[in-house]
């Protein structure tokens, strides 16, 4: 398949071009110009000056917790064993435990599709998320080593922090790990503990971070590690997130991430908005709308060592591609302010995977399987069944319930 997308407004990291165009062939951005595509018979969508976006990368979920309400009974916790405990114990849990993973997984899907995430990185062992690697509508990035964590409360996730980050510089992919989250020793004490066991380096990509100290920053910054940023999930389960003005003083590369529903935001872009109202609350100074976009799209990429593929419009890149409206004459501060309601359009490997019925043409065009459905009340297009999705969550509960995350409505619904 071969299209083009004209009279865009391209975001890139380092400027964007008014009146641009981009060519896909075959999933692959084939050009990028400055006014009209090269000549050629193609399908064409004339996007109108709507913002063109590379597709959002969420660079921290656990698909396998999309659900809701939010639990923390005890909060702020020491550490994320006396929560989990609390989570296992409560009747969200128990409810949640009625779906099964594949539902599970496609609500995850579904939630980071419809804010325009087109790549997740889902925080879980391999051999639980390989069956839905290949099925899901979203990108699962599959390529990385593991720890849950390091303290002695970990999880056993892999074979051990040293033979993992040796897996991950032997293939070149990322070793990722949770680190500082919690307030006792342990979770003080464990990014000295990473490094001591020589796994703290440019493949590193570390999570959360809450109770990092000044030398800790500056250590990761020494060592070119990366972090992942959740400021939601942080301050609802422990009243405190990492220093993220001195992590950016020090030029660590910072990813942003959802974490999961039941402890998270809802989605990507209402991260974005909570991340920069902490900043502005924490510091009384704004964080660049500019360095928010390069936290859920270049800067994952490089974490996770893909930016040959993902993480910006640019010839020879996968073509995931977000569509936005445009409110603001600065395309950095209209994605800080765009909601659900903003998402016009997304791509996937070129093909388009949720959008504007007013899109029928193209979808039609490029023979995408899709389905009419009701997204937070305006009419869609959306890959796959999520209608079929929505009426197996009702047999599977005995109810119907509302899930903010994906407020989604089958035309016509009468289930109950």
């Amino acid at each position: 398949m071969e299209f083009e997308i004209v009279n865009a407004c391209i975001v890139t990291k380092d400027q964007w071009i008014p009146n641009g165009s981009i060519v896909v062939k075959d999933g692959i951005i084939s050009s990028v110009n400055a006014g009209g595509p090269p000549p050629g018979k193609r399908i064409r969508l004339n996007v109108n000056g709507l913002y063109v976006y590379p597709g959002f990368i969420n660079a921290h979920d656990h698909l396998l917790s999309t659900y809701l309400p939010r639990v923390a009974p005890s909060k702020p916790y020491l550490n994320w064993l006396p929560w989990d405990n609390d989570l296992k114990s409560s009747i969200v849990f128990s409810e949640r435990q009625q779906l099964d993973p594949e539902q599970l997984y496609l609500l995850g899907s579904y939630k980071n599709l419809i804010s325009g995430v087109t790549s997740v990185q889902d925080h879980i062992p391999h051999f639980v998320q390989d069956p839905f690697v290949e099925t899901m509508p979203v990108r699962i990035l599959d390529k990385y080593a593991l720890s849950h964590s390091i303290c002695s409360y970990s999880l056993n996730w892999g074979e051990g922090p040293k033979e993992e980050y040796a897996k991950a510089l032997k293939q070149n992919i990322p070793y990722i790990t949770r680190i500082a989250e919690g307030f006792d020793s342990e979770s003080r004490d464990s990014l000295k503990v990473l490094n001591k066991l020589g796994c703290l380096g440019e493949h590193t990509v570390l999570i959360h971070g809450v109770v990092l100290s000044e030398s800790d920053i500056a250590l990761i910054a020494e060592k070119k590690a990366h972090l992942v940023w959740c400021p939601e999930a942080n301050l609802f389960l422990y009243e405190r997130t990492t220093d993220i003005r001195d992590l950016l003083k020090h030029k660590v590369n910072v990813s942003l991430g959802t974490d999961s529903s039941i402890c998270g935001s809802l989605n990507l872009l209402e991260e974005i908005r909570a991340a920069r109202k902490f900043y502005q609350s924490e510091y009384g100074e704004d964080l660049s709308p500019k360095t928010l976009f390069e936290m859920v799209t270049s800067n994952p990429a490089k974490a996770f060592r893909i930016e040959k593929q993902l993480g910006s419009i640019e010839e020879g890149k996968i073509a995931d591609l977000v569509v936005l409206t445009r409110n603001s004459e600065d395309p950095y501060s209209n994605l800080c302010q765009s909601d659900l309601n903003s998402i016009r359009l997304v791509l996937r490997d070129g093909v388009p995977v949720y959008g504007d019925v007013s899109l029928e043409s193209f979808f039609e065009e490029s023979g995408a399987a899709v389905e009419r459905i009701r997204i937070d009340n305006a009419d869609k297009y959306l890959v796959a069944s999520p209608g079929k999705l929505l009426e197996s969550l009702v047999i599977s509960l005995g109810y119907k319930k509302d899930l903010a995350f994906f407020p989604a409505q089958k035309e016509f619904d009468n289930f109950e």
